[in-house]
Formats: C-alpha cells, sequence, structure tokens
C-alpha cells in the first residue's frame, strides 16, 4: 500500500523559524568575531610613558558631533576664530580619522582607551559597556568629567574614588529646542564654578596635582547637528558658542595654575553626515578635528593628521600617565614639544606596551593551539636584539633614526598581534560558510513531499552512529585542547549538524532533484540564472540604488514574459502594472536621505492618498456582503488620516512647542488607528485596505519629504500585484475571498511560487532605499519622530524610527500572504523560497565585509551585512505580524464600542 506525502507539522513549522532566527543571529556574532572581535586582552604589565612629563595636567575638551569640515574647511573657519587663531599661532593640529561605528561611545572609547570597540558593542546602547578597559582616566591622579551622562559616567565603571564625574538630567537633551548650546553652557558654568570653589579651599591636595585630567563632553554640537543638520545656524552658532567659551576656560586654568604647566586638546568623537545622522564610515562622519595647544605642545602651523586612537597615547605621555593597557595608538611625537631625549624614551615606551600586548596575545595562542603557527614577521630573538639596537640608539643620541624605527617596529607588532587576536578566523570563516550553504540547502528542500517508505531509518542510523558521533567527539576534543570560547564551539559544531541533518532529509533532497528533472533541466538553469543575476543587481544596490531601477525594470517586463501573468491578466492591467513598476522605480533616483519639510510633496502625496481611499477603495469595498459595521472601521481610519495633517504641519511651523501636552496625544492619535485594524472585515479588500489606512496617520507623522508620494505609489504597485496574479487562479471575484479561510495546501511548489518570491524580496527592498535611504548604519535621522518626542531616548526612538522603515515592509508581507492564499499553496514553501534568496545575498555581503582599507570601506562593508542580516531577521518576523494583521478578528461589541468612541 503507498503511503502519503509527509508534509512539517504546524509544531515544526515553529520550530523552523526558531532556529531561523538561532541560525541569523549565530551567523551576525560570527561576522563580527571573524572581522571585528574585542581588542580587549588581560596580563599585560601597564608601561609607564615617560618619568620627566612635559605638562602636569590635561584640559580635554571633545565637541561631540563635530566635523572637521566646519573648523578646518574654507569659509567655516569663521564660525571658530579663537581655535583658527590659535591653531595657527601656537598649536598643533590635524584631522583625526575615526573608525566604525561612528557613535559617541565608541569614539570616546577610542579617545581614552586607544582601542577600537568591538562594534557588537553598540548593541548594548548608549548606558554603558559590555566589558571593562583600561582608560587614561582611570590611569590619571586625578580625573573631574562634566557632561552628557550616558558619556561622562561610563569611564568609572569601578566607582574609583579619584575619578569625580558631573553630568546633567538625560531630559535636558532636547533635539526640538533652538536652545541647544544649554547644554555646552551647562558644562562651562559648572567647571567655572569648581575651578573657583577650588582656589578658595587651602586643602585640596588633590587638584594641585600632577598627572590630573580635566575632561569637558559638549553634547550641544551634536543634538543642534541632530535637530537642525550641519548646515544649519543652529549648527555654526553652537561652534561660535563653544569657540567663544573655549579662551574663558583657558583663562580660568591658567590663573588657577599659574605654573603655565597646562596642555589643552580640542577634539570630536565622531563626525555628522548632512542629514545629521552617523554611525557609518563616510568622511563626514570619521574626519574630526584635533587641535592640541599649551606646555608640552610644539607650535607648527602645518597639518599633521593622526589616528583617533593615537589621542590616548598623547594624552598619557603629556603627563606621564601609564599608557592604557590595550591601546593599539601610537604617540604622534610630532604633536610633542619635549627633549628629544625624553621623546625617544616615550617612543621604546610605547613600543614596549605594543610588545606586552603582542606577547599577550602570542602566549595564549601557543599555549592552548594544537598546532601553533607563529607570526613570520617577529621572533623572541629579533624583538631582543631590536631592542638591544634601540637602546644603543638613544645612548648615542640618534633620536630620528630611533623614532622612524620604533614606528616600524610598532606597526610590525601590531601586524603580528592582530594575527594572533584572529588566528582562528580563517576556520571560522570556512566552517560558517559550509554551515550556511548547508542550511539553504535544508530550507530549499524543507517543505518538499516524500514518501515514508522513501527513508532508511536503519541507513540514517548507522551513518550517525559511526560517522557522525566521532567527529562530533574528535571536534569537541579539539576545541577543548585549545581552550577556545564557548561561541567558537557552535560556529565549529553548526556545520556538523547542518550536514548531519542533510544527511538525515537526504530522501527530500532526491525528491527535489526529481522535481527539477520534471521542470526540465534547461529550464531550471536559465531560472537559477536570470535568479542569481537578480540577486546580484539587489546587492549591487547596497553600492548603486539605481540598481534597484533596473530589477524593477525587469519585473514592469514580466506580465510580456511570464506565461501564467501574459496569458491571464488583461491589456489594462498589463499597462497598469508596467506604469506602476516604472513610476516607483524613479525614487530610488530621488535624493538620498532629505529631511527638510517639502510642503509640495507633503501636500500632493495626502490628497493623492485622499482620493485614492475616498474615491476608489471606499466605493470598491461597499458591497452587500460586506458588513456594515466593520466597513465603518475603515471609514474611521479615513477620518482620521484627513486630519492628521494638521498635527504635521504645527509641529513644523513650531506652532506646537517641543514640550506640548499634544506630543502626548499624538500617540493615540497615531496609533490607534492600527490598534482597530483587527476590527475590520477580513475579507482580503477590505483589511488590506484598513491595514493600509491605519498606517499611514503615523507614517504621515514621521515623514516630511517626498515619502509621502512614495508610499502611495508604493500601495499601486502593491494592489496592482495583488490583482494580476489573483487572475492567475480564475479569481474574477477578488472580492469575496477572505484571509482566514481554511487552506488545505496540495501543490508542490512551481516556477510562479520562485517569481512571486523574487517580486517579494524586490519590494522589500525598495521599500527601503526607495524612501531615500543608503545602506548604511546611519540611515535614520532623529527629526522623523519630532511628532512624538524630542527629549534623547534611544530606545523609544529606535522603535519609531524602525516602525517607520517597517512600515512598506509590513504592507508586502500582508499583500505576499493573500497572493498566497489565491495560490491556496504551502506558505512554508513560499517562506523558504524567500530565506534561500535572502541568505545567498547575505552568503556573498558576509565575504564582502572588510577591515582594512580606508574607513569608508570599512564602515559601509559593514553596514552592507549588518542590514541585509536585519532585513532576514525580519522577515522571520514578519512572517507572524502578517498572519496577525490579517487573521485577527475583535468582537463586534467591541468594534462598536471603538466606532462610537
Amino acid at each position: 500500500m503507498e503511503s502519503h506525502p509527509r508534509r512539517p507539522r504546524k509544531r515544526s513549522v515553529f520550530s523552523l523559524i526558531v532556529f531561523s532566527v538561532f541560525v541569523h543571529i549565530l551567523i551576525l556574532k560570527a561576522a563580527l568575531d571573524i572581522y571585528f572581535s574585542s581588542p580587549i586582552d588581560h596580563g599585560m604589565t601597564p608601561i609607564q610613558s615617560t618619568l620627566d612629563p612635559p605638562a602636569k595636567r590635561v584640559v580635554f575638551i571633545v565637541a561631540d558631533g563635530l566635523r572637521a569640515e566646519k573648523i578646518f574647511g574654507k569659509g567655516q573657519a569663521v564660525k571658530a576664530p579663537y581655535l583658527t587663531k590659535i591653531r595657527k599661532t601656537r598649536a598643533s593640529w590635524g584631522i583625526a580619522h575615526t573608525r566604525v561605528p561612528t557613535e559617541s561611545r565608541p569614539g570616546h572609547v577610542a579617545l581614552l582607551a586607544g582601542i577600537y570597540e568591538d562594534p557588537a558593542a553598540i548593541f548594548q546602547g548608549w548606558s554603558g559597556n559590555p566589558v571593562n578597559f583600561d582608560s587614561v582616566i582611570n590611569q590619571s591622579s586625578n580625573a573631574w568629567c562634566w557632561g552628557s551622562p550616558n558619556i561622562v559616567h561610563m569611564f568609572n565603571r569601578d566607582n574609583s574614588s579619584h575619578i569625580h564625574s558631573f553630568s546633567y538630567d538625560a531630559n535636558i537633551q532636547d533635539f526640538g529646542k533652538n536652545n541647544t548650546v544649554a547644554l555646552d553652557l551647562w558644562v562651562f558654568e559648572q567647571v567655572k564654578a569648581f575651578i573657583e570653589e577650588q582656589e578658595k579651599c587651602d586643602d585640596c591636595t588633590d587638584f594641585a596635582e600632577p598627572g590630573n585630567i580635566f575632561f569637558l563632553h559638549l553634547l550641544g554640537i551634536d543634538t543642534a547637528g541632530h535637530g537642525y543638520k550641519p548646515d544649519s545656524e543652529e549648527y555654526m552658532n553652537n561652534i561660535k558658542v563653544v569657540d567663544s567659551y573655549i579662551p574663558k576656560i583657558e583663562q580660568l586654568f591658567e590663573r588657577a595654575f599659574p605654573d603655565k604647566s597646562t596642555a589643552y586638546i580640542f577634539t570630536a568623537d565622531h563626525g555628522m553626515t548632512d542629514w545629521g545622522s552617523h554611525g557609518a564610515g563616510s568622511a563626514d562622519e570619521t574626519e574630526i578635528p584635533i587641535i592640541a595647544w599649551g606646555k608640552g605642545i610644539k607650535a607648527d602651523e602645518m597639518q599633521k593628521d593622526i589616528k583617533q586612537i593615537d589621542v590616548a597615547p598623547l594624552l598619557s605621555g603629556l603627563i606621564g600617565l601609564n599608557f592604557p593597557i590595550n591601546s593599539l595608538g601610537v604617540l604622534p611625537y610630532e604633536y610633542m614639544d619635549t627633549s628629544f631625549d625624553n621623546l625617544s624614551k616615550m617612543m621604546i615606551a610605547n613600543l614596549r606596551q605594543f610588545l606586552e600586548i603582542f606577547n599577550v596575545k602570542k602566549r595564549r595562542r601557543m599555549t592552548n593551539a594544537m598546532r601553533f603557527i607563529p607570526y613570520h614577521g617577529i621572533t623572541d630573538r629579533v624583538v631582543q636584539k631590536k631592542m638591544a639596537h634601540l637602546q644603543d640608539l638613544l645612548e648615542g643620541g640618534v633620536h630620528d633614526i630611533l623614532r622612524y624605527e620604533c614606528e616600524e617596529l610598532i606597526q610590525y607588532l601590531i601586524q603580528g598581534a592582530d594575527y594572533y587576536h584572529n588566528y582562528y578566523q580563517l576556520p571560522i570563516l570556512i566552517a560558517m560558510t559550509i554551515g550556511i550553504v548547508a542550511w539553504i540547502v535544508y530550507i530549499a528542500t524543507y517543505n518538499v513531499p516524500v514518501r515514508s517508505d522513501q527513508t532508511s531509518a536503519h541507513f540514517v542510523k548507522f551513518i550517525q552512529l559511526f560517522l557522525f558521533v566521532p567527529t562530533y567527539l574528535n571536534a569537541l576534543f579539539v576545541l577543548q585542547v585549545q581552550d577556545l570560547p564557548f561561541m567558537y564551539y557552535l560556529y565549529f559544531l553548526f556545520p556538523i549538524f547542518m550536514i548531519q541533518v542533510l544527511v538525515t532529509r537526504y530522501a527530500y533532497i532526491l525528491e527535489a532533484a526529481k522535481h527539477i528533472k520534471t521542470f526540465g533541466v534547461r529550464d531550471t538553469i536559465t531560472s537559477i540564472v536570470l535568479y542569481v543575476a537578480g540577486l546580484r543587481l539587489l546587492v549591487q544596490g547596497f553600492h548603486d540604488r539605481e540598481a534597484f531601477c533596473i530589477v524593477m525594470y525587469f519585473m514592469a517586463g514580466a506580465v510580456l514574459f511570464s506565461n501564467s501573468l501574459k496569458t491571464n491578466t488583461t491589456k489594462h492591467q498589463k499597462v497598469t502594472w508596467i506604469i506602476s513598476c516604472v513610476a516607483l522605480s524613479v525614487f530610488p533616483f530621488m535624493p538620498v536621505m532629505k529631511t527638510t519639510f517639502n510642503v509640495f510633496a507633503y501636500v500632493t502625496g495626502f490628497a493623492l492618498w485622499w482620493l485614492a481611499i475616498q474615491k476608489l477603495v471606499i466605493k470598491q469595498i461597499a458591497h452587500p456582503y460586506y458588513e456594515l459595521e466593520r466597513i465603518e472601521i475603515v471609514k474611521l481610519q479615513h477620518t482620521l488620516l484627513k486630519i492628521t495633517p494638521l498635527y504635521t504641519f504645527s509641529v513644523e511651523t513650531k506652532l506646537v512647542a517641543p514640550d506640548s501636552y499634544l506630543k502626548y496625544f499624538a500617540w493615540i492619535w497615531a496609533f490607534y488607528p492600527i490598534f482597530i485594524i483587527p476590527c475590520s472585515s477580513t475579507h482580503v479588500i477590505v483589511r488590506l485596505t484598513s491595514i493600509f489606512v491605519g498606517f499611514i496617520p503615523f507614517y504621515l507623522m514621521v515623514t516630511t519629504n517626498y515619502e509621502v508620494l512614495f508610499i502611495i505609489v508604493y500601495v499601486m504597485v502593491l494592489y496592482t500585484w495583488l490583482l494580476i496574479e489573483s487572475k492567475c487562479y480564475g479569481h474574477q471575484t477578488v472580492y469575496r475571498t477572505k484571509f482566514d479561510e481554511e487552506i488545505v495546501p496540495d501543490k508542490t511548489p512551481t516556477s510562479d511560487d520562485f517569481r512571486r518570491a523574487f517580486f517579494f524580496i524586490v519590494l522589500i527592498f525598495m521599500g527601503f532605499f526607495g524612501t531615500g535611504n543608503v545602506a548604511s548604519l546611519n540611515s535614520f535621522d532623529p527629526m522623523w519622530v519630532r511628532c512624538f518626542l524630542t527629549v534623547f531616548s534611544p530606545f523609544k526612538m529606535t522603535g519609531l524610527i524602525l516602525l517607520r522603515i517597517m512600515v512598506p515592509f509590513i504592507f508586502t508581507s500582508c499583500v505576499f500572504r493573500a497572493i498566497n492564499i489565491f495560490r491556496k499553496g504551502s506558505t512554508l514553501s513560499m517562506f523558504c523560497i524567500v530565506l534561500v534568496f535572502s541568505d545567498l545575498m547575505l552568503l556573498e555581503l558576509m565575504y564582502c565585509i572588510t577591515n582594512i582599507g580606508s574607513w569608508l570601506e570599512i564602515g559601509m562593508s559593514l553596514s552592507h551585512f549588518i542590514i541585509m542580516e536585519m532585513f532576514v531577521l525580519m522577515l522571520l518576523m514578519l512572517y507572524g505580524l502578517a498572519y496577525f494583521l490579517t487573521t485577527m478578528l475583535y468582537t463586534i461589541p467591541l468594534n462598536h464600542f471603538l466606532y462610537h468612541i
């Protein structure tokens, strides 16, 4: 008796989603460990920079969010006349190059600890660091820090008594107010009050000690940049105010310390894009100013560029502190004014500090590795001979050659330390690649129906016992002997597990091969080539947004070349589809990140929404077989949509103050239409209309430019896609179909299913890149959420920004589910096809990540991978969200209650 095909049960579908989330989080963590693992290590002996420091104290001023171009650029220096005068007469200055992620916390860690923080740490938020690290703050004799609570407190996790931190309330970090300089004035006034109090104190010995650091964190410029953009008058005025107070701060310290032994350093933690954000690797974000003057600083008009991490050893050398033990900064001796002999000793001390890092990392690998492969450039004998040679140069007074050879050896040590730090980089990359490829094969064959008698249980048990059990044991033994971190166990066991899964499911793979033979090998190869080319264009879109236009043109032509679409759609429907796709293809050519309020685009987009809902949709859903009460929900949502621009205009024209109570009302206004979506009918057209109209009030509050036009064109494409796909299955009465209909999927995947999955991926990408976003971690603007809040609140802001970005994704997912209902196919099969496409792109982008090269290359490569990874994880979440939005139905009593509010 022939058995029936087996298909995954609902419980196995849930297991697949959970396993998918685990796999993609593992891939993300592996990529960060491969390319950007944390440099923090332990066991190094602290090395003092010098016994004869040229200065006794340092005043360290960090202007958060200040671009170098705004201080040094042509025509901009007038905004900072005092700093300009200093750098031209009595300072060393240049551009300090930062590294991604260009956020406040990593920037300050680089400045004060001399390390590039683990990029994964940025996901911990702005409030603290995941690990302790050494810095010049805790190495100082005493440190006083003033500024934002998110910054000044993160350098004293151990509550050391010699570190004194003072911060304002986080609620005054309001980027919606014009007076952003208030944040900086608070710092200046606090410093002034502190100095005056210390001058009156007779027994304040800590204040007078050598080796002290005074750290001023100025957040006003960053706040002005987020709120008003770097080219705004507010941003420029904030720079001017900071510049005007620097001489006052200098006078205070010179009066308090008449010994003329105070050094001053002015710099920034990161820059800012033209649209008021930061996080990635563009020049505007990674080029920051550094101006140093005072005791121990050489006066030199020549521009001397350094790395941001070089600031930490500069601070240490100026006042004779220990170099932070993990610092990768090289002492910028061109900035220092001290004797040649002292400067050479500092360079040797800096070299010894690098040698400590190198030796600790080398010993760790040499002790645990089963087969140790040393770095070819450096041996212990070579280092000993080199150090002796440097000592001879020091005693002989050959300082220029000594400094040159110190720098050369430091570069070798950096390369060697990097080699040992990334000792397992290539094995992890190979292991994860094998695992990802096996995962792609697994999901590609997950829902293939097979006969139960095709699988040999005895054969599978034999393979598992005699092949995989020894493989697991050997892998665990090797991992244990080498004392590798826990995550390495997952990285190396993941491919073994995935191969084991494929072996146990070999019947599914064979059945999939039979389906390929049924479709035709030639047609299958042709389809594979076309889809790979399409996916390649999508990946290229990360670099050139115009590539999405080419993909949209191919989508537009699908109604002319796809057999099912060409046969089942009318000429009018074909023309509508082509026009819609071509119209949508225009938006990737639009200016990137236009965040100013465009009255014409906003009003035009709003008017199109009004007409579309009023004249087309409301009229079409007024069928007698729809429940009147549930139709009224859509009309109620439409009413709220109509009046939404009144509030948006009030915020943009400043009629609503940043602290107005209307901000709280806006939350209800925006989310109430979303909340009542489940009150509408589950008929496909009605529920989709309710979803579209329900989210638009929120969308109108968080978009002020051509995105309002984009979303109406985007929805037009989705409606047309829904219509033409429904015709492929004879749904002439598409308005009668319901989301909650029971469907028994009994069809295997067809070529049309791959086309629909590809369309879905393309529209998801267009939903992100078509709204002016760029393939970067800085694709956001805090001013999007000014209708809801203006006080800096990272978690609320992130949530609102993510929802704003996800609105097109939600629309696409709901339409995709409706199409699958018309198809009466397995939603799981479609879901697996989408994952295959997504993970193929993810695999390519993982190999494109780089941690060498220009700052822009490093930043953009990481941004591309993380954005693609987030897309995949978001698709998993949207799978459930679309089901909830389209299927959930509130009871009639609740519906009446909501309607009559």
